[in-house]
């Protein structure tokens, strides 16, 4: 019995320690998710701009994959509020007004988040801040289910400012000599 025991006591010895050894990287692992999700701008970089680099030819296809509610990488980006990422990523055309199959974009996923950065990214990228979900919600509406107040305040300012530059562009139509307005933050 004493030797049984002590077989065991072994057994469970070696197997933790084959765990804490260094583990092949699974078959579906993406290294263009890592590099976002860890904020490596020159990471994401290399794999796109590297010809040396050996994931270089599956970048796009990794970047673009989705899951079963379709969501991509940029979702998750957006969750862990790399903004740096998301503007390197937007270099290399990604759709930054796709939606999953309910309707939510990235605005709606970083104001859930509460990523007010990653905000104000998405809407200097001309991200669309009038999106609707399919329960006809905005993100500064899912922003402020989850109390996601600057968020909040942040998405009113910026639709604020972008109905004034469409005035001011309509009325530039109308009559350009007569109007003379320059728009800053």
């Amino acid at each position: 019995m004493e030797v049984v025991e002590e077989e065991s006591a072994g057994s469970v010895e070696a197997s933790t320690l084959e765990d804490l050894e260094p583990q092949e990287e699974p078959v579906t692992f993406n290294p263009l998710l890592r590099a976002a999700l860890t904020g490596d701008t020159e990471g994401v970089q290399q794999i796109f701009d590297d010809p040396e680099d050996p994931d270089r030819e599956k970048a796009t296809e990794l970047l673009m994959e989705k899951d079963i509610v379709g969501r991509d990488l940029l979702y998750a980006t957006c969750m862990a509020g790399q903004s740096d990422v998301i503007r390197t990523l937007a270099k290399y055309g990604v759709d930054l007004k796709d939606k999953t199959a309910r309707g939510y974009t990235l605005l709606h996923c970083a104001a859930a988040w509460g990523q007010l950065e990653t905000l104000k990214t998405l809407i200097e990228l001309e991200a669309d801040i009038y999106a609707t979900t399919f329960q006809g919600e905005k993100a500064r509406d899912i922003a402020n289910r989850y109390e996601q107040t600057e968020c909040v305040e942040f998405l009113d300012w910026a639709a604020s400012k972008q109905e004034i530059q469409q005035g001011v562009e309509l009325l530039m139509k109308a009559n350009p000599e007569d109007v003379d307005v320059k728009l800053t933050d």
